[in-house]
């Protein structure tokens, strides 16, 4: 069973490794980053992000922070990420189909080109491609796609 919850303060420790362990097990690059650093950087976010927190089998299994655009009515997914030992177990699904049942507009996210994984789940709950770059602008220098979940066509199936 997956649940989720509010992140807290408390999570930050836990949420830095995982964030660290996740982004290893892509094997796209060589995290530059140390957990304390993860860590802080969430710290940072959480200041002005809603955080939810999957938990799988009584283990932190994931997290999705999502941002409101100065609009209100367009959002950002900027983080999701589930750890190794939980991946391809529905945790990614379940944070995700709570983002678009709780966004009243247009999502919008960011993947790695070369994320397979990633890109099948997002694609799978309707979300589409809309831009691609080089990766210049990212800080692992990875091309990357944007995707836009509008709610139109869209469907939530995994």
């Amino acid at each position: 069973m997956i649940t989720l919850r509010p992140f807290s303060r408390a999570d930050l420790p836990t949420l830095g490794a995982l964030f660290g362990a996740s982004r290893a097990s892509v094997g796209l690059f060589d995290d530059p980053y140390t957990i304390g650093e993860h860590t802080g950087f969430l710290a940072g976010l959480s200041h002005g992000a809603d955080i939810m927190v999957a938990e799988r089998a009584g283990a932190v299994a994931g997290f999705l922070s999502h941002v409101r655009k100065p609009s209100a009515t367009s959002g950002m997914i900027t983080h999701l990420y589930v750890h190794p030992d939980h991946q391809r177990t529905g945790v990614g699904s379940r944070l995700l189909r709570h983002a678009l049942e709780t966004h009243p507009g247009p999502l919008h996210l960011w993947c790695f080109e070369a994320n397979a994984a990633g890109r099948a789940l997002y694609e799978g709950h309707g979300f589409r491609q809309v831009e691609r770059t080089d990766g210049s602008n990212n800080d692992e220098g990875l091309p990357d796609i944007r995707y836009v979940w509008d709610g139109v066509g869209s469907t939530t199936t995994r």
